[in-house]
């Protein structure tokens, strides 16, 4: 339904644009908002047996509350490294036998049936070849925007260390493609707005390192507020690789983030699964693990998990979200390699990520997952 509404805007002219720059006046470099819904669409046109042609009715006023699902998951890298790529079993070989379709195919479900789905982008989109010195560099060709946008994948955070592998020009370039396509781009200085049958989500995203373990997102959240937004999800990237434990600095920053107004904190970085604390009514996930990840031919951790958020959402706030903890794995080929697809877990598998997320949680005692289908 979501991917069926954004072509609709698309191919009319009356559409409010999928990704337009708003000036609100506020203290942000930069705000991207995108508008989905029932005000954002044209009246619709009747055509009568006699030729006749009638404008149809005006959309009802809004009610209120209204129920609103979010969906977030983990890091997702479109492409590879110089070195990665001369491998058979390298993302773009996968990619080109494939297609763009292939690597969200076993998230359609889960992805196309909520609001808003809220991904880690973590690399580049660029031609761009002068890279950074360092030992990974991630790209990809501009037309990769399709896997996210045939994956129903809405709003990227791109406050990460990979976003500037390639340099200024290489981040700029990344942005420019990302939204070009209708994507909601926040992160490191860019908040994101999204708009669907009234409701706003915002969303602000900060990137290690982090100074004397703190981060302040309270000047975002009022921006976001001031704009209208009802829900703002904070993203960070932070902790360490590969390790199960969250650290002291993410409960700091992830509960000084609640304090300040977030509504819910969606945690990156480490490419394992890390606990979930509950904390003052709301959650932090302290990293989903990985998604899309072109990084890695072949990850020695495949658990993950994407979180659904449901939302009981009024005209001014939104109550603390319903969460639903959904098991991934990233699944295989028949050579035990990634294909660089992740899937949902089942059976016994989901048991075992969702106990092994619950194992490293905290305040979740009585936490009862929810339901997403």
């Amino acid at each position: 339904m979501k991917r069926l509404i954004s072509l609709i805007l698309m191919m009319t002219a009356l559409a409010v644009p999928a990704a337009a720059q708003m000036n609100y006046e506020l203290p942000s470099a930069h705000i991207t908002y995108t508008h989905l819904g029932e005000s954002a669409m044209p009246a619709l046109i009747d055509v009568l047996g006699d030729g006749t042609v009638q404008q149809a009715e005006e959309p009802q006023a809004d009610t209120w509350p209204k129920t609103f699902t979010v969906t977030v998951a983990g890091d997702t890298t479109l492409g590879s490294t110089d070195d990665l790529r001369k491998r058979d079993d390298c993302f773009e070989a996968v990619y080109a036998a494939q297609g763009a379709g292939w690597f969200f195919s076993g998230l359609t479900e889960l992805f196309a049936s909520d609001d808003l789905t809220l991904i880690n982008f973590e690399g580049t989109l660029t031609e761009a070849t002068q890279k950074k010195e360092k030992l990974y560099n991630f790209k990809g060709p501009a037309e990769y925007t399709d896997i996210l946008t045939l994956g129903s994948v809405e709003a990227v955070n791109i406050a990460n260390n990979h976003i500037v592998d390639y340099g200024d020009q290489g981040k700029e370039d990344t942005i420019a493609n990302l939204e070009a396509v209708g994507l909601v781009v926040s992160g490191g200085g860019m908040l994101g707005i999204f708009e669907k049958n009234g409701v706003k989500v915002g969303m602000t995203g900060y990137c290690f390192p982090y100074q004397n373990e703190k981060k302040d997102i309270s000047k975002d959240v009022a921006a976001l507020r001031e704009a209208g937004c009802q829900i703002v999800i904070a993203t960070f990237h932070w902790g360490s690789e590969y390790q199960s434990e969250f650290t002291r600095e993410q409960r700091l920053i992830g509960r000084a983030a609640i304090t300040a107004g977030a509504d819910i904190v969606v945690g990156h970085h480490p490419h394992v699964v890390q606990g979930i604390e509950q904390y003052d009514d709301t959650y932090i996930l302290y990293s989903l693990g990985n998604l899309v990840f072109g990084g890695n031919v072949d990850p020695s951790d495949r658990d993950a998990y994407a979180a659904r958020l449901t939302f009981t959402v009024y005209e001014d706030r939104c109550d603390p979200p319903e969460l639903t903890v959904v098991p991934l794995r990233l699944a295989q080929n028949d050579k035990g390699a990634t294909d660089y697809r992740p899937i949902l877990a089942q059976d016994d598998e989901a048991v075992r990520i969702y106990n092994r997320i619950l194992k490293l949680s905290y305040n979740m005692k009585e936490f009862v997952n929810g339901e997403w289908r």
